[in-house]
């Protein structure tokens, strides 16, 4: 075991504890663990603990030891997660605690609570809090960044669903509702990605001690920019005049995770086929990774393109007119419409989708919750490219001001006493369990 040494010139020191390894970011979770893992490495050294479910790569690795002081990985294995799952149920916890669990993982952190002298932990999701709750590491200040207010997640998708799953998902939601009380009562901070979802949780919880704040996710603008784009990588689209009749449209999400599966139902049971009536040459990309049978069932449609994964998204967000966000499941705020108005590109959502980003609809954004609201809106943006393109420039430049990163991670520096970047040229190791 090779574990590093006591700097000489004292930085703090924190313990990052994650249920996924963070890179690349390449879904909302990630997207903010990696870009809250970078902010806090330049200011402190950083210790990543997390588990994955998934092989790393050598140049995945190589991204986070860039970053890390040190990192401690847990693979899980998939048939012995949902026998934790199933064993932390009958003792009265929830599935999620049990998806994550490592018993391996555990007391590889507590010798290394042993042998370093953390100043902090910062928990990452409420399913890593019973690690930061074992007695090595209790008496530790400490940091949660619950993201969203899962417990009413678990209450949204338990709407959606039928009475079996329906009853899984009412008792996950109690569960996750007592780590989140947990959170609140033992934790110097309690962290939501928006000023909404700390609104909800504030109302369902005894604060105790912890300071229940918003940080608002952001977006690197630098990357989501139509001219950073590879030249080799863009996507050629041959038009010799604009066609009132047409309209690329796109939807980028993970497409497992169940708020983009039921978004997309809803828009192409109800939308599609009258939007298409009328513009009779629209085409609908599908991007995102882990399309599985739920999706192919419904996306075989004239004009809808099932893309899948792809390395990089930028491309195709280029190549389209209008990107759309039609969820009607949504927690916080979401990263597909943060990078979407990043790449100056129209955007249609629901007022779900646009929660947390406070931006002016028909100014920055056009938010439709109706089926009459879609096919007229979509409609109106097919037959005015100038109006497209103004929307998209206005979009790019209010998200370069109001969704920076690092002005959106500014309040960790008073919540950790960490302070501004300063030169660390120390070694990183790692360390897999």
């Amino acid at each position: 075991m090779n574990l590093d040494t006591e700097h000489t010139n004292r930085r703090p020191e924190i313990l990052f504890l994650a249920h996924r390894f963070p890179y690349p970011p390449d879904r909302g979770d990630r997207i903010r663990s990696w870009n809250i893992l970078r902010y806090l490495s330049q200011r402190a050294n950083v210790s990543l603990a997390c588990t994955t479910d998934t092989p790393i790569e050598n140049e995945q690795m190589n991204a986070v030891r860039s970053v890390c002081h040190r990192v401690l990985i847990a693979p899980l294995d998939r048939r012995m997660r949902w026998v934790h799952a199933g064993s932390h149920w009958l003792a009265g916890k929830s599935l999620t605690e049990g998806l994550f669990w490592s018993r391996k993982f555990a007391r590889t952190l507590d010798y290394w609570a042993d042998v370093t002298r953390f100043d902090q932990v910062f928990v990452y999701c409420s399913s890593m809090l019973p690690y930061a709750r074992r007695k090595s590491l209790r008496s530790l200040p400490r940091v949660v960044d619950l993201v969203d207010v899962d417990s009413q997640k678990w209450k949204d998708y338990a709407e959606k669903s039928n009475f079996i799953r329906r009853q899984i998902y009412h008792s996950e939601s109690r569960r996750i509702s007592r780590l989140e009380k947990l959170s609140g009562s033992e934790s110097n901070a309690v962290l939501l990605a928006s000023e909404a979802e700390a609104v909800l949780l504030r109302g369902q919880v005894n604060r105790g001690k912890s300071s229940i704040l918003g940080v608002s996710n952001g977006v690197d603008s630098n990357y989501f920019d139509m001219q950073a784009i590879p030249p080799g990588l863009r996507l050629a689209f041959h038009t010799s005049q604009p066609d009132p009749t047409a309209l690329r449209l796109i939807f980028v999400g993970v497409l497992d995770y169940l708020p983009n599966i039921e978004g997309l139902r809803w828009f192409l049971h109800n939308v599609w086929h009258p939007l298409r009536q009328r513009l009779p040459n629209l085409t609908l990309d599908i991007v995102g990774k882990n399309p599985g049978l739920e999706i192919s069932k419904f996306v075989d449609q004239p004009g809808v393109r099932l893309v899948g994964a792809v390395e990089d998204v930028r491309p195709f967000i280029a190549a389209a007119d209008v990107v759309i966000a039609p969820l009607k499941i949504a927690r916080g705020i979401q990263n597909k419409v943060l990078e979407a108005m990043s790449m100056a590109k129209p955007l249609v959502l629901t007022t779900l989708a646009a929660q947390g980003i406070e931006a002016v609809s028909d100014k920055h954004y056009i938010v439709a919750d109706t089926v009459e609201d879609w096919i007229e809106n979509l409609t109106a943006l097919a037959r005015c490219p100038g109006a497209r393109h103004q929307m998209g420039e206005v979009a790019r430049e209010f998200v370069e001001l109001e969704f920076n990163w690092n002005t959106c991670l500014k309040p960790l520096d008073r919540l950790l006493g960490i302070h501004p970047p300063v030169d660390n040229s120390e070694q990183f190791v790692m360390q897999e369990v």
